[in-house]
């Protein structure tokens, strides 16, 4: 069982304020950044969550939605809680 930590609510009424595509691009700068930061390449971290490279360059990219199984995938292959994604 994945262990889902809060999120600050401050920052989730935020994001829902926001349009859609705006929420899909923090999210996918937030993963990319911190991808480089875990100094990953877009194919290690495909390789790791078994995502598709393409369709994880599109989620960094904003360009696709995002489902929250792929968020929690994406978040244990670069060792961090799913709320980093949303900061």
């Amino acid at each position: 069982m994945v262990y889902i930590p809060p999120i600050n609510f401050t920052k989730l009424l935020t994001l829902v304020v926001m349009k859609s595509d705006e929420v899909l691009r923090e999210i996918g700068q937030n993963i990319s950044k911190l991808r480089k930061a875990a100094k990953l390449s877009t194919n290690e971290l495909s390789y790791d969550t078994g995502i598709d490279k393409s369709n994880l360059v599109n989620i960094e990219k904003g360009r696709t939605n995002v489902t929250i199984k792929t968020l929690v995938k994406i978040a244990q292959a670069l060792q961090v809680d799913l709320k980093e994604l949303f900061k």
